[in-house]
Order: structure tokens, then sequence, then C-alpha cells
């Protein structure tokens, strides 16, 4: 029994659904209709690092230690606190140790927060989140000439900072997404094709790269834009021809995907309750009449007028204009001494959503005094109201990488996404034009021995896929994980026993991995 997890970064059923209706995808279409469809839920939060980590140890962030692209240390005793970038998880096994452990063949390539890659039992190739193609990003070492011989021009992923500002900007990332993908495509078939494998863990990260500046062309299926699922289709069926009757194959996305047009600023309404002290007040004020400019105005019908004489003179080289990191924390720009509450990540903006860090010690009632007054914020306009979900830091889980202080995890409504920058004139606002972030509903596909065909299944977690794939190709579960198998995709059930994520005694892990090696 051999298992293909093909992962595609931002992909949605709002955006495959209308080409599979149209015919556009044959490959997709043949997996709804015979195989499993089901919506896969990504919220704690639904972000790059933590969910690509989630969907491959099936265990939440406070086991694994993944919550951001910044690890962020303990607030010291001075009041300040360090940040590191994050480029793999801290803890617990992911599927791929696992299996290796189990005597099985793995290739794994290109999933992100994998740098640097780890002793597998085959071939390691690290995705996104590596510095660039001068390190070690493949095991073994040896690998990378191999992969160089044979893909030539490969590319772990897209510099977005070239493209943004630049003439003819989204038509020149659409098509560095398609070569980029193309060669993807070329060593997936490669290392199908000429290496041994029981196991094989294939990432995408187009959809993500695209939707984030193209979502409303993408909506409106331009072909430009669109030819990318045209080759993400390609890549499916050729995975399926490398497919035996006894193999399976499982689709996920790490979320789902959405356009928004209004933003709610986070930290300007901690500092409006009096919960957050901006270290730099100067500052504070000078963004605050650049705020009220800007809506003055967009409400007198100037603003696309301003847009255009922007673009003109940094086209002609008289306006510059700095491209800043979206993800660099605001450590600095807040008084962690006299702050009771504050977001420190701008992740929230492009993955819609926000992770509310509160003071160690914050009594609970406080917390919970936040948690509700947000639940009664509304757009003013709209009546919209702002929180579709909010949960406190239990929702990361138990293990020792759970959080010292108390969080709140604020998921919005549809169309409504965060900032964080501090000095809005006002708390709400309206984006120039349709952006597009991560929504909770990502996909999941199953197909192959032993699946039902033609099944709408009800909503699954990411949690859930280690332990669904681990069962499909019949091997116990090693330990608890968070999340379970989806026994309604099986047409037979599992046993009595099989597939239950308890903790047993390091002699029978032991005793068990042994006689699976013993039967390969």
């Amino acid at each position: 029994m051999r298992s293909v997890i093909l992962g595609v970064d931002g992909l949605t059923f709002r955006v495959l659904h209308p080409l599979i209706e149209r015919g556009d995808l044959p490959n997709f279409q043949k997996l709804a209709q015979q195989g499993c469809e089901a919506i896969l839920e990504s919220k704690y939060p639904p972000l790059t690092p933590a969910a690509w980590t989630s969907l491959s140890t099936g265990l939440k962030p406070a086991r694994h230690g993944v919550y951001d692209f910044w690890s962020y240390e303990d607030q010291q005793s001075n009041g300040k606190r360090s940040a590191r970038v994050q480029t793999k998880r801290k803890g617990g096994k992911a599927i791929w140790n696992i299996l290796s452990e189990y005597g099985k063949q793995v290739l794994v390539l290109n999933v992100p927060v994998t740098y640097p890659p780890e002793p597998v039992n085959g071939i390691m190739v690290s995705g996104y989140m590596t510095p660039s193609a001068e390190v070690d990003f493949t095991y073994p070492q040896a690998f990378k000439e191999e992969l160089f011989r044979v893909v030539p021009d490969y590319e772990i992923d897209l510099n977005l900072h070239n493209f943004f500002g630049k003439p003819k900007s989204m038509e020149r990332l659409i098509d560095a997404t398609l070569h980029m993908t193309e060669r993807r495509i070329e060593l997936m078939t490669y290392l199908l094709k000429e290496k041994p494998w029981d196991f094989a863990y294939i990432a995408f990260v187009g959809p993500d790269r695209l939707q984030h500046s193209l979502w409303d062309q993408i909506m409106a299926l331009e072909p430009h834009p669109i030819e990318y699922f045209h080759l993400l289709d390609k890549a499916l069926g050729i995975i399926l021809e490398q497919l035996g009757p006894e193999d399976t194959l499982f689709i996920v996305s790490d979320h789902g995907f959405q356009g928004i047009h209004y933003t709610f600023s986070i930290n300007e309404y901690l500092r409006n309750k009096g919960l957050l002290v901006p270290t730099q007040l100067d500052q504070i004020n000078k963004a605050n009449r650049t705020a009220y400019i800007k809506q003055l105005v967009k409400r007198l019908g100037l603003i696309s007028l301003a847009r255009r004489t922007k673009r003109a003179l940094k086209h002609a080289g008289a306006l510059h204009v700095p491209h800043s990191d979206v993800f660099h924390p605001l450590i600095e720009d807040i008084d962690l001494e006299r702050t009771v509450a504050y977001v420190p990540s701008l992740s929230g903006y492009p993955g819609s959503y926000v992770d509310i860090f509160f003071k160690p010690g914050t009594p609970a009632e406080k917390v919970a005094e936040v948690s509700e007054d947000l639940k009664r914020q509304v757009h003013p306009r709209t009546g919209q109201a702002l929180v579709s979900a909010i949960y406190t830091d239990e929702v990361y889980g138990e293990g020792p990488f759970a959080p010292r202080e108390p969080h709140l995890l604020v998921l919005p409504n549809d169309g409504i996404t965060f900032r964080m920058d501090l000095g809005m004139k006002w708390v709400w606002d309206e984006t120039s034009k349709t952006r597009g972030t991560h929504q909770k509903d990502g996909v999941l596909y199953a197909y192959g021995s032993g699946i039902k065909q033609g099944f709408k299944a009800p909503n699954a977690e990411i949690y859930d896929l280690v332990p669904t794939v681990l069962h499909s190709m019949g091997l116990p579960l090693p330990h608890a994980f968070d999340g379970r198998v989806l026994d309604e995709l099986f047409v037979q059930p599992a046993t009595a026993g099989q597939g239950q994520g308890t903790a047993k005694s390091e002699g029978s892990l032991a005793r068990r991995k042994l006689q699976k090696l013993l039967e390969v």
C-alpha cells in the first residue's frame, strides 16, 4: 500500500468548483466523482507555518511549536522581547519521520517549514522558508547536485519583491509562478518514476502566490491566471498515472482563501481601550495625520487621481517607495512594560486572523472582557459583525510549546481582515481594491483503495490528515494525535482499537515497528 499527499497552498473550492463545473479540470473532476471531497478546516491559526506543520504532524501548535513565521522569546524583566524567524518545527514527529521508522521509503518535495532538511529513509527537498538555493536544502545533501542536473532552473519559491511596483508586475508574477510550477512538475515526475517510494508528499504553492494579488481576476476566471490551475490539474494527472490499485491519494490545502474589502485595526483598537502603550507617541501622531489625509482624499473622490500620480512619479524614478517585510513583528513599537494586550505579528493581514498576546498574569476576567467587546464590534456602515470565532489559548492544545501568557485567537467574518499598524484615525477602513487573504475552509480530496466514491464528507480538520494516511497504509498509529482517522472516508470502517490515537509504551511501540519492518 502506497500513499501520496498532494499539498497545495491556499487551494480553495471557491476557485476549484467553478473550474470543475465548466470542464477545465478533468483530473480534479475524476477525484470528485470517484473519491471523497470535504472541507478541511484550518483555524488555529489559518497561517502557512502553523497550518503546514499541523498537516504534517497531526499535532496542534502546543506540541510542534509553530504559531507564526516568528518565534517569540519570553518577555524579559526589562520589558524587552526578542523574536527570530522560524524555518521548521520545534518538536513532534512528522509523517515522514514516522514512516521512515516503519521502514517505508519516502519522498518529500517542497513542503513549507522544513529547513534544514531532516534525515529520512528516502529524499527530502526543503520548501518555503528555505533561505535560498545556495544552502544545503536536500537530504541526502548529495541529491542537490542530481536535482539541478535533472532540473537546472529549479526554484524553491518566488521572491515576491521582484514583482511588486514594477511595470506589468502581475503578468510577470503569473508567468514566474507558471515557470516555477513547471519545474516543480519536472522534478516530481522524475522522483515518482525514477526513485523507489512508498509515500510521497509533494507541495505546490502557486495559488497562495497568485490569489493574494489577483483574487478578483481569478474569481472572474480570467485566462492568464487560470492557466495555473490547468497546470496543477496536469500535475494531478501525472500522479494518478503512478498509482496502483492498492494505492491512495490525498489532496489537501493548508487553508482556504477569500477576497476582503474591509480592515479592522486591532492594535489601534487595543490602544483606544488603554490596553496598549506605544513607544513613540510622535510617530503615532504623525501616522494619525497621514490616515486623516488618506480618508479625506478618499471621501473627496480623489483617491484614483492620487494613485495615478504616485504610479507616474514612481515609474519616472522621482519617488522611492520601500518594500517592507510584512511579517516583521512590531515588538519595538510597543512598550511591553506598560502594555496589557497587543498583536506583535503582521502575519494576520494576509492570514485574516489575529493572535492577541496578553501580559503574563493578566486575569481571566480581563481576557474575557476583551473577547466580549470584540464580539460586539460591527462595521459602522454595513452592520457586519467583526468576529466569526474567537478562542482562548486552550485551542492551541496541550504540550511543551503551549503559550505561557494568555492569548485570544480571533477569526473575522468573510470579507474582513486585520491591520496591526498604529496611528489609524478610524479603526475600520475599506481597502482600495479587493485583496486576497486566507480563510479557514481548505480543501480535502481522498481517492484510491478503500476510499468511498462520489462521497461528500463532513468537514475535517488539518490534524486529521496524518492519522488518516497512516490508516490508509495499514499502519498503526505510533502515538496520540490531536486529529483522528477520518473513518467516514473509507468503505470499511476501522476495526476496534485500530486508528486510535492513544499513547502506548515505548516497548510496545518498538515491538510494533519491528513487526512492520519484518513484514516489509
